[in-house]
């Protein structure tokens, strides 16, 4: 029974080409990543790598040792000394000796082992308390809270992944000029930016969605596949975050969830005739354990 469930789920694979395999893969990631999952990733990280070692280390710390400015979930974005420009000033006074290759060299480890925390930073600019307060205030009259306007701000080791495997995505669809592809690659990125307020996915998302309009005159296909790509990376975000611990099982079903969610859309005829021929299988496997067992214990 067993091996009929596994060729029925093996005809289903490869009746989808490998490109469309490839861009589901890359959308169902960037939902896993924006999800649970992520956030999973990101404490490991933090657990692992975001350690102190050095007086550089305390120098750009001194701020927030001295204040706490912003607490421990947005003081990277507050205290004015993790931008990079922020943390080479910091850094200048710690020994007359140093060149100023490396106190670049000892800001950029810094902001590297940074961005491995759960908050992450933002290595281009600082915001003072009373702007963050300020600017936190406009965006909550939209819906916006003030912790989804901070990690928008801010870009941590799993969201930096997320990102750059998108970018390269892109690039390499693009390359292709398969604006369909394209379009349904940027609804998976869009939904994700949204969910995640990973901006990374943002830009991409936009860029890729202007050059497949642009590439291509079926607009309404376009929006239809775009609409599609945010129902798979949306799909795959879900389950990941609903199955939670283990991190392994909750990809699994992440992956899982996309790969059906996207048969579903393409084919919706086949794909409920390949479930019931996979359920009926599996049905009768459950049907006769649960005869043995009901017969082994009378």
């Amino acid at each position: 029974m067993m091996s009929k469930i596994n060729k029925k789920l093996k005809r289903i694979d490869l009746e989808m080409n490998n490109k469309k395999n490839a861009d589901i893969t890359s959308v169902a990631f960037q939902g896993i990543a924006g999800g649970e999952q992520g956030h999973t990733l990101a404490q490991w990280l933090a657990d692992k790598f975001n350690h102190n070692f050095d007086e550089y280390d305390s120098a750009i710390d001194s701020v927030y040792n001295q204040t706490h400015v912003g607490g421990s979930a947005y003081h990277h974005l507050l205290d004015g000394q993790h931008s990079i420009w922020g943390a080479f000033k910091s850094v200048q006074d710690v020994s007359i000796n140093d060149s100023w290759a490396a106190e670049i060299g000892q800001t950029t480890e810094h902001l590297i082992r940074d961005m491995t925390s759960v908050s992450g930073v933002n290595p281009f600019f600082s915001l003072s308390p009373a702007q963050f307060d300020i600017l936190g205030s406009i965006v909550s009259n939209v819906g916006i809270s003030k912790e989804f306007f901070a990690d928008a701000l801010t870009i941590n080791g799993p969201e930096l992944l997320g990102g750059s495997v998108a970018l390269i995505s892109s690039i390499m669809i693009g390359k292709k000029v398969e604006p369909e592809r394209l379009s349904f690659f940027a609804g998976g990125c869009l939904i994700s930016s949204l969910i995640s307020a990973n901006t990374m996915f943002m830009p991409i998302a936009a860029s890729s969605m202007i050059y497949a309009v642009y590439k291509c005159n079926d607009r309404k296909q376009l929006l239809t596949q775009a609409g599609k790509g945010s129902l798979v990376s949306g799909s795959a975000l879900l389950c990941s975050s609903l199955v939670g611990e283990p991190v392994w099982l909750g990809c699994i079903a992440g992956f899982m969830a996309a790969i059906a969610i996207s048969k579903c859309i393409e084919k919706p005829e086949k794909a409920f005739e390949y479930s019931k021929q996979i359920v009926a299988p599996a049905k009768n496997i459950f049907e006769n354990v649960a005869f043995k067992l009901k017969y082994r214990a009378a």
